[in-house]
């Protein structure tokens, strides 16, 4: 038999190739499963201290992972840890996963052992949330970023000290840890400049409280005979529920909790952890430079308001609208003299000004004026 040459040959050849493509599904050669030569995803770790789905801290870096996990080329790997469980986590997706970036979102007193991983695997960029890590001295492949909050937390207050008719607005929070108490005073702040003549009351609830423990304290300040509620919690989700049932005013913190009192939400305030997350990772994904300290309010975006409920008046929107755009455009700052803390002690004088990069806010140990706390 004469064998195929010139064009009968090609044809044959051409044949074949159809034959295997239509074989498995259509698929040519060409396609993304037979292409030698495409690029690995980035693998991109996030450690989560505790439930994903917590209707707070965790749940909004968890929504910001989903935007990260959208990303060509990236695939998302992540570990719900505990304080205990951090570093583990952390080698976990360095080591065994073969992630080239690692955010860890609540390091607390892990550092020195995460550290210790960064150092390990020289080839992972490690990103830790807290800006109290920015003076640290951190390998080249560590990073911080963090979200002012107490930005956010001023508005609220604004907001809350409008919509209170008793004069008495709620508060719990976890503990008097220097980061807390620096929200706290931020709202009772913002509170006091929407009337003077509004106290503060705050219930603390401790470092870890269950959803029972927040919501009894909720209930209790009710019963005080505050008419607004908020939080400064990891999750206040139980606040918000306590005063929808009570039928009072409240505030969120996180996400956005507005469904959860439809007839009494105010507004909110929010982390924008995908803004940092997305650039981030484009970034390292592109061989480009990132930013090694990134921290920010609202002029950076990492802080937003959440929408206002259909409870804020027109002066309320006003007053909280401007303050907001004074504070994302640097010209203003939640920490203006004068100041006077709940003992009647200048805590900061006339003319001064701690802006929300300053160090000595993460050292506060005083309450404002007008925050009582309660037993």
């Amino acid at each position: 038999m004469k064998r195929a040459s010139g064009p009968d040959r090609a044809v044959t050849r051409r044949s074949l190739l159809t034959g295997l493509s239509l074989g498995m599904g259509g698929l040519a050669l060409g396609s993304p499963l037979y292409a030698q030569d495409a690029a690995p995803p980035l693998r991109v770790g996030f450690v989560y201290d505790g439930p994903r789905a917590d209707f707070g801290m965790v749940q909004a870096h968890a929504d910001a992972a989903h935007a990260v996990a959208a990303l060509p080329g990236v695939r998302v790997e992540e570990i719900e840890a505990t304080p205990t469980t951090l570093s583990a986590a952390a080698e976990e997706l360095a080591g065994g996963r073969g992630c080239r970036v690692v955010f860890v979102t609540a390091p607390g007193d892990s550092l020195p052992l995460l550290l210790a991983q960064a150092e390990a695997h020289r080839d992972t960029a490690f990103l830790l949330c807290g800006a109290t890590f920015a003076d640290a001295r951190l390998p080249d492949n560590v990073g911080v970023y963090d979200a002012y909050l107490d930005e956010g937390q001023h508005i609220a207050g604004i907001v809350a000290g409008y919509a209170s008719r008793a004069r008495k607005v709620g508060l719990v929070a976890a503990e008097s840890s220097p980061r807390v108490l620096r929200c706290v005073n931020a709202f009772a702040l913002g509170v006091r400049r929407a009337d003077p003549t509004v106290a503060v009351r705050l219930a603390l609830v401790g470092a870890s409280p269950t959803p029972d423990a927040v919501a009894a304290a909720a209930r209790a300040l009710v019963a005080d005979g505050v008419d607004v509620l908020s939080g400064q919690l990891a999750s206040v989700r139980p606040v918000c529920e306590v005063a929808e049932a009570a039928g009072v005013r409240c505030c969120g913190l996180h996400i956005d909790l507005s469904a959860l009192a439809p007839e009494g939400f105010l507004t909110g305030t929010q982390p924008d952890w995908t803004r940092i997350y997305v650039d981030t990772v484009q970034r390292i994904q592109s061989g480009r430079e990132w930013e090694r300290v990134r921290l920010g309010g609202f002029g950076r975006g990492h802080v937003r308001s959440t929408v206002y409920g259909r409870g804020v008046g027109v002066e309320a929107r006003a007053h909280a609208d401007a303050a907001r755009m004074q504070l994302a455009n640097g010209n203003a700052a939640v920490f203006r003299g004068p100041i006077h803390d709940n003992t009647g002690r200048v805590a900061l004088g006339k003319g001064k000004a701690l802006k929300s990069d300053d160090p000595a806010l993460d050292r506060l140990v005083w309450l404002a004026e007008g925050v009582e706390v309660v037993r």
